[in-house]
């Protein structure tokens, strides 16, 4: 079990968050959203430990991460860090990056297995700076297969991908789930959040406006619309919520009607959400 408590980070005159709190269980896959700024990289800093929160405390079953140098590095063994802009080793090919960090983490697992799970067993003999993003997230995922995490921290690794490497992303998601491990997975894709998913962590401006399941996620904002409509020769679109759209199909014409995408409804207001 992890547990955020108060955690925030200051840096000089920016408060990048604000008093992040929240408890997640083994086997629970945390998707982080918001926008750019909102404090996501900075959240998983903190949990990887490369950043330390400059008031708050992080507990991992019961024991205070940041309270001592040991803790940390017993906790640093358990955490892998996927992001988009992972770094390898340019002069070795994909098979020496893979043995290498093999060694590192002193694991046991077969790189050739890992290989064909991630879908690069072709590209073994290739260096890093052949691969497409598409590979070079697939190369960046079997690393992080290699240790034996307990925590996993994922800083959208599909963004602007093919559906093939997606796809590769959301099983190897599922993957780390079904081990028992505890995933933060920064995305904005509402497939990657139904289908892998168990709760939902929402930042603004460095702080949470929303922690919860993913059921209560969608009992808050499914209800908001944008709809197009007229009034007479005027044409309007606008963001309402369920009663508002029922009035406007009373009184006026509409011509389009869809649902909200994730990042359109991490910029609600909450004077909108509230009413």
């Amino acid at each position: 079990m992890l547990i955020l408590e108060k955690i925030s980070k200051q840096f000089d005159n920016k408060l990048a968050l604000d008093k992040i709190e929240g408890r997640v269980e083994a086997g629970e896959v945390v998707a982080v959203i918001g926008e750019n700024g909102s404090g996501k990289s900075t959240l998983l800093n903190i949990l990887g430990t490369f950043l330390k929160p400059t008031e708050g405390k992080l507990y991992y079953n019961n024991i205070d991460v940041f309270g001592s140098p040991e803790s940390i590095n017993e906790y640093r063994k358990l955490v892998t860090y996927v992001s988009e802009n992972s770094q390898f080793i340019s002069e070795l090919n994909l098979k020496d990056n893979l043995s290498y960090f093999k060694y590192i983490f002193k694991s046991e697992k077969d790189i050739y297995s890992i290989s064909e799970q991630v879908g690069i067993e072709n590209f073994l003999n290739h260096k890093p700076s052949r691969l497409s993003k598409g590979q070079r997230q697939r190369l960046s995922l079997a690393i992080s297969l290699l240790k034996d995490a307990k925590i996993v921290l994922l800083d959208e690794p599909a963004e602007g991908l093919d559906v093939e490497t997606k796809a590769v992303v959301k099983n190897i998601v599922k993957s780390f789930k079904d081990k028992g491990c505890i995933v933060f997975y920064v995305t904005h894709d509402e497939d990657e959040v139904e289908e892998v998913c168990d709760k939902i962590l929402v930042l603004k401006n460095g702080k949470t406006t929303f922690f919860g399941n993913v059921d209560e996620f969608w009992e808050k904002y499914e209800k908001f619309y944008s709809v197009t409509y007229y009034e007479g020769a005027k044409k309007t679109t606008k963001v309402v919520n369920i009663d508002e759209l029922r009035s406007i199909q009373e009184k006026g014409k509409v011509s389009h009607i869809r649902n909200l995408g994730l990042r359109e409804i991490i910029n609600l207001s909450e004077e909108l959400v509230k009413k």
